[in-house]
Order: structure tokens, then sequence, then C-alpha cells
């Protein structure tokens, strides 16, 4: 029974409220409906079809100084001029020969050692084995 008490509350409760709020805004905004229909009116005469091109590109009307790359030289990529100067790529060449190569590269340099102070003598001192006593 509270149940369908509790829901009847609900109801008629929304209902008021709803009530009140039409009523308030009637007494706020007497012109409402009128605007209302104008506006629905105004959205149903314009044109939905797909927006004008103005004859630029999206990119160029982001970016201001935008420039359209061209077919030159300087338009390829770093990775491929460097494949048209040295003709060779490095999975052409075998291992052996690369081996020699990076050799060739690497200079030996003589293995240094650092300089010390010396080192902390050690103090004779026997290890205790056991408990300690506590005092």
């Amino acid at each position: 029974m509270k149940p369908i008490l509790f829901l009847i509350f609900l109801i008629t409760a929304t209902t008021t409220i709803t009530v009140a709020q039409s009523r308030t805004r009637d007494v706020l905004f007497p012109h409402f409906a009128e605007d209302k229909a104008k506006m629905d009116a105004k959205a149903a005469k314009e044109d939905n079809s797909a927006p004008k091109q103005n004859g630029r590109s999206s990119k160029e009307m982001i970016f201001t100084n935008y420039r359209a790359q061209s077919a030159n030289q300087k338009a390829q990529p770093l990775a491929a001029q460097s494949r048209k100067q040295s003709n060779a790529l490095a999975s052409d060449i075998s291992a052996q020969t690369a081996l020699e190569k990076e050799k060739a590269k690497t200079t030996t340099i003589p293995t240094l050692t650092l300089p010390t102070q010396g080192e902390e003598p050690k103090a004779n001192s026997k290890a205790t084995t056991g408990q300690l006593k506590k005092h």
C-alpha cells in the first residue's frame, strides 16, 4: 500500500510543479509562445544543405602561412635523398664488410687506471658469534 501511495504522491507532485512552472513562464514572458513559433518557422525556412565552398582549403584557412608542397627535389624526404646520394642501403652490404667498416671507424683508446688515494687499513677485530648481552 505504501509504494502505491508514494507513486501517486510523486505523480501529483511532478504535475503540479510543471503546471506552476508554465504559469510562471507565462507571467514572466508573455510572448513566449509567439517567439517560439517564430523561431521554429525560421528554422524550417533555413536551408539545411551542405555549406558552400569558398575556394580555400581548410589547411589554408587554419594555417595562414600555408603553402602547398611542390614536387621538386626539396619535397622528397631526407631518407630518399640520402639513398640517392649513397646508392646503397645498409642491408645491401654484407656482414663482414660492415664489420670491417665499423672497426676502421673506431679507434682504440688505451684503458686508463683512475688514481686512488689508497685504501683504508682494515681493523684487526674479531667478529662476534652468538648473542649480544644487554646491560
